[in-house]
């Protein structure tokens, strides 16, 4: 036995149903605000004499009203820097409300580092001076904040997080900035990246021994032996070695060693001196030293008075 549905309910359910199928489709919060739904019911009947008839109902309508979004990202890093290095990290900066409106953005470094937020005026995702500017205000609002600028519903823009890492940070640190995006239109609307900076720096160690130990006549001749490590993981560069010749000693000519190999005291294509680059030091120009255990020894003579 086929049961059929009373012709008003089958009617009624398919308008219903054509209604939901027609709203505006956004991949972010959901139908556009400002976006009329509408929806009329409709009965159908017949009287004593079968005639068809019908009645709609009223229209009922609904506007969508706005709901703020915002979507940063991505997150980036962790990523290797030396200091006094600068780094652009780039993100994106999608409106996932479903109203035009503005993106306020702010980014701080956990540990201080300077940071600024460029507009990533050409969306290439790297910093050009002259072309990519600073990020300003630009949505009229209370505060002075740096905005995305206009953006309508699933709208987006991209921007540069420059990072300043301070020289003398320490081997093995790193540091977090933090970039937050805040909806102009509903403040309690945020998002979050992070990008992620991990330091590798020199570490250098200078330890200096003399033979022989203990006191000692005039008359004696004194070896230096000074040993230069870099334990950090980054190089250490244009390293150099300066040495006083101590009161109530001489120096003795041509007693310079640079791991283990003779230097001579004047200024030529060796890198090591007496007297010539610093009056009354020793002077050894190391260079490079690599990171995780690069080292250099020197060595020279002194004679007490």
């Amino acid at each position: 036995m086929t049961v059929r549905m009373p012709s008003f309910l089958v009617r009624l359910t398919v308008l219903a149903f054509a209604g939901a199928v027609l709203a505006t489709p956004s991949w972010a919060i959901g139908t556009r605000a400002t976006t009329a739904i509408t929806n009329t019911a409709r009965v159908d009947f017949t009287d004593a004499n079968g005639n068809p008839l019908f009645q709609n109902s009223n229209t009922v309508t609904t506007i969508v009203s706005q709901v703020g979004g915002v979507d940063v990202a991505p997150n980036n890093g962790p990523i290797t820097l030396n200091p006094g290095d600068t780094h652009y990290f780039p993100h994106t900066v999608t409106n996932t409300g479903n109203f035009d409106d503005y993106v306020n953005l702010t980014a701080a470094s956990a540990g201080g580092w300077p940071v600024v937020v460029y507009n990533d005026t050409n969306n290439n995702g790297t910093y050009e001076a002259g072309t990519d500017t600073l990020l300003t205000d630009s949505a009229g609002d209370a505060d002075t904040t740096p905005d995305s600028g206009f953006l309508a519903n699933d709208g987006f823009m991209h921007i540069l997080i420059a990072v300043t890492v301070p020289a003398g940070t320490a081997d093995g640190s790193g540091d977090v900035t933090t970039v937050t995006g805040v909806s102009v239109f509903d403040n309690a609307r945020t998002d979050t990246a992070t990008d992620t900076i991990n330091i590798t720096a020199p570490n250098v160690s200078v330890v200096k021994s003399v033979a022989p130990i203990g006191p000692q006549p005039p008359g004696t001749v004194l070896t230096y032996t000074i040993v230069v490590t870099n334990n950090g993981t980054g190089p250490a560069n244009t390293v150099v070695l300066t040495d006083p010749i101590p009161t109530n000693t001489g120096y003795q000519l041509g007693t310079i060693t640079y791991n283990a190999a003779a230097r001579t005291d004047g200024a030529d294509l060796d890198n090591a001196d007496y007297n010539i680059t610093n009056p009354g030091y020793i002077t050894v120009s190391i260079g490079s030293l690599a990171g995780g255990g690069g080292t250099a020894t020197v060595t020279f003579q002194v004679q007490i008075n």
